[in-house]
């Protein structure tokens, strides 16, 4: 049996290839990928037949970028995981906190950990494209002045210590990651999530009505997230994760929001996902 190849951004030891492992196992060819654009290349090229992709944190907020990838004709979601998120502070061994002189880690992880920064105004904060990839410059470069933050699975895959751990600024500190694959892929068997994307017309109470209708099909709204729409004055975008029992409540949303809506978008039918750590 062929092992799946699955793509995250970042490296090894990175919060994205912890949460590859809990939904695929561990039996996975890994590629690693600098940018969230370059992911999703790599998926609708077909060099690999899954993504792992951060969408959400409950600290820092939705990764907007991410949802407008999400609307490439050549992607659907497929899945979800969640992690708890324990940010731990990482150097060479041998150093000590205090020769910490800067800091690199993602800007996702940099505005997780504001409380902590605050207590060092003095030390340099640098992002980098990943997590574990800061882990992985100090252990390859041997710099002894810096620090990652970074995950625990980061630090053994370095060889790095951990001079303080849970440094987040809430112990509830959770990332959401979506499964996505190339559109037309295998199917999930009964699904209960599904999320789309739709644009209201510029009319008041337009998305109230939007929202009455899904109500009123017994569908529960899980998340609203808008964004302007770029170039179009005043008129806003939103993606929507809504919780279903059947497939005919969401062919009776599609058939009525396509007709109400300026444009409405399946972005994937797939299983709520388990949440680890």
């Amino acid at each position: 049996m062929m092992m799946k190849k699955i793509a995250i951004q970042g490296l090894k030891g990175s919060f994205h290839h912890e949460a590859a492992n809990h939904y695929f196992g561990e039996a996975i060819v890994l590629e690693e990928c600098e940018t969230f654009s370059g992911l999703v290349e790599l998926i609708t090229s077909g060099r690999v037949d899954y993504g792992v992709m951060a969408i959400e944190n409950s600290l820092a907020g939705c990764i907007l970028q991410n949802y407008t990838l999400l609307r490439k004709k050549e992607l659907e979601i497929t899945g979800e995981v969640g992690l708890r998120v324990r940010m731990n502070l990482m150097v060479l061994r041998g150093v000590n906190e205090s020769q910490i002189e800067e800091i690199h880690s993602h800007q996702m992880a940099i505005r997780q950990c504001g409380n902590y920064f605050d207590q060092f105004p003095k030390v340099k904060v640098v992002e980098a494209f990943d997590t574990a990839g800061s882990a992985k410059m100090i252990a390859d470069q041997q710099l002894s002045n810096a620090a990652a933050i970074a995950s625990e699975w980061a630090a053994k895959e370095y060889n790095l210590k951990i001079v303080r751990s849970g440094i987040e600024d809430h112990n509830l500190n959770y990332t959401r990651f979506l499964v996505i694959q190339r559109s037309g892929g295998p199917k999930i068997e009964t699904p209960n999530k599904v999320s789309v994307y739709f644009q209201t017309k510029h009319d008041p109470g337009s998305l109230a009505h939007a929202l009455t209708i899904i109500s009123g099909l017994g569908i529960n709204l899980g998340k609203l997230q808008s964004h302007p729409v770029p170039s179009k004055n005043s008129l806003y975008g939103f993606y929507a994760d809504l919780k279903i029992d059947e497939l005919g409540q969401l062919r009776d949303l599609e058939h009525i929001m396509n007709r109400m809506t300026l444009t409405f978008e399946i972005l994937g039918i797939y299983k709520k996902g388990e949440t680890y750590g």
